[in-house]
């Protein structure tokens, strides 16, 4: 028979086992858990920025607040307003047909389609 503390343990460690790896989860599912998913801005022009806009739009009212260099890598929203995700951790949206979705492992930066 296990002691309290050993039954504490092995219940503990049933539980590490049982939660899915961020990997198992949906791209919506990890959002939650994250806060967001990385992104990489990707430009037809290399020398171009993508624009950080205020609003989730393109009129007067939406103002440039930043930029982000093609290549880059972000923490954005999963889902989108009016084509835009909003940036996590800072101010500000972008464009989402600027942006591709990528896994951050210890070999680099993955591409997830």
């Amino acid at each position: 028979m296990l002691s309290t503390k050993e039954n504490l343990k092995q219940i503990e460690m049933d539980t590490i086992q049982q939660e899915p790896l961020l990997t198992e989860l949906t791209p919506e599912a990890a959002a939650t858990v994250e806060g967001g998913l990385l992104y990489r801005v990707v430009l037809k022009d290399p020398n171009s920025s993508l624009n950080v806009r205020s609003l989730p739009n393109i009129t007067k009212s939406s103002k440039i607040i930043d930029s982000f260099k093609n290549g880059a890598i972000i923490n954005a929203s999963v889902g989108t307003t009016g084509g835009f995700r909003k940036l996590i951790g800072r101010a500000g949206w972008v464009a989402q047909r600027f942006t591709q979705r990528v896994l951050n492992t210890s070999a680099g930066f993955i591409k997830l389609t």
